[in-house]
């Protein structure tokens, strides 16, 4: 009888593995995006100290990225109403398609008064293979970095058992979603608190009719750049935010 139970347990555990490591291709991600918004002053003075007394700390919102393994389309879906200067918050309701079969991306940012189009090809990010891990929304993931406009460091996790290459907003490159990035320079995080497998029907990748300046991710950098480069090391952080 204890021989049947050692068998019986055995079989139900290696089941009960397999089900876990259930490969998903389609589905939605539900990602947080968490940001130190009084991290963004680094500079004491008696206007900072002023400033911050009336200023949240953190901005939470929450992004939704449904994908397929051939598209994602990113967009938000709850934003955090607490009262944000607009100039703190440039691009940050951004919505992302990727097409994964042709390596083309289009995005809408809104920078300030400016709405911009960009279409261009996938970004490509030279990501280091790191050998930690670490478990999100119920996911085993292993931690990657890559360093972007020469010192900005960017840290991902990502899952094979969802073996989709993408990620929230731009960031893909990697042989599994990654469901979590980390900037430790711009004090913001994404980190994936819901992902739900299931058939999408194609109109979730629909991109409707847009309005707003097209443009490539090398125009778009120089415009915002060029319209922030009086505002030293915060305009050059509200560029990065941006591009991101």
């Amino acid at each position: 009888m204890s021989k049947f139970i050692l068998i019986f347990c055995l079989v139900f555990g290696l089941t009960q593995n397999v089900n876990a490591q259930q490969i998903i291709l389609s589905g939605k991600i539900t990602f947080e995006r968490k940001e130190n918004l009084h991290k963004q002053f680094t500079e004491e003075s008696s206007w900072r100290d002023a400033f911050l007394k009336t200023l949240p700390k953190y901005k939470v919102d929450f992004f939704e990225l449904n994908f397929n393994a051939l598209q994602s389309a990113y967009k938000i879906s709850i934003e955090d109403e607490a009262a944000t200067p607009s100039w703190l918050k440039p691009a940050n309701t951004n919505l992302v398609w990727q097409n994964f079969k042709d390596t083309q991306l289009l995005a809408v940012k809104q920078v300030f008064e400016n709405n911009y189009i960009i279409e261009d090809s996938l970004p490509i990010y030279d990501w280091k293979y790191l050998g930690e891990f670490r478990e999100i929304a119920g996911y085993t993931c292993r931690k990657a970095a890559t360093v972007l406009f020469d010192s900005v460091y960017v840290i991902a996790f990502y899952t094979e058992q969802i073996p989709v290459s993408a990620g929230p907003e731009s960031f893909n490159g990697l042989p599994g979603m990654i469901l979590g990035i980390v900037i430790p320079r711009l004090n913001i995080t994404y980190f994936a608190t819901k992902i739900e497998p299931q058939s999408l029907p194609e109109n979730v990748f629909l991109v409707p009719k847009l309005k707003g300046k097209k443009v490539n991710f090398s125009v778009f950098r120089d415009e915002i750049t060029k319209g922030l480069k009086d505002w030293g090391s915060t305009g050059t952080r509200l560029v990065w935010k941006s591009i991101f």
